[in-house]
């Protein structure tokens, strides 16, 4: 897996140590707290979102933060969730993997990387 520029600029430190980018949504609960840490401890990149900014104010101590990025977002409300991700990928230039209850985040997601992917396919064949 190879690591994108942003990251190498992010953390010129650190490059060999990332694993990846997950974002993890519905993370204002206990068990979002502990899989955001969990990923954090074995090297992944972690974007975290909740409704509010309270609810992850309540799970950022102790999270360490150059690898973390938290979002509020409402993930019923399709703008948010775009803004959601355009903020993740600018952070991170990518996104591996979408954990969590909130499905309309990973179905906004999964259809970015889809589109992405035909443009990126096409572009290879029109070469």
């Amino acid at each position: 897996m190879s690591i994108p520029q942003e990251a190498k600029m992010m953390y010129p430190d650190e490059t060999r140590s990332i694993r990846g980018v997950v974002l993890v949504t519905a993370a204002g609960g206990e068990q979002g707290r502990r899989t955001a840490q969990e990923l954090l401890d074995s090297g992944w990149c972690v974007a975290v979102t909740a409704r509010t900014v309270a609810e992850l104010a309540r799970i950022m101590p102790g999270m360490s933060g150059h690898r973390l990025l938290a979002v509020a977002a409402d993930p019923t409300d399709p703008r948010q969730v775009e803004t959601l991700l355009d903020r993740v990928l600018a952070r991170f230039g990518r996104i591996d993997s979408v954990l969590g209850a909130e499905s309309s985040v990973a179905s906004a997601w999964r259809r970015r990387s889809v589109s992405q992917g035909s443009e990126a396919s096409q572009g290879n064949a029109a070469a």
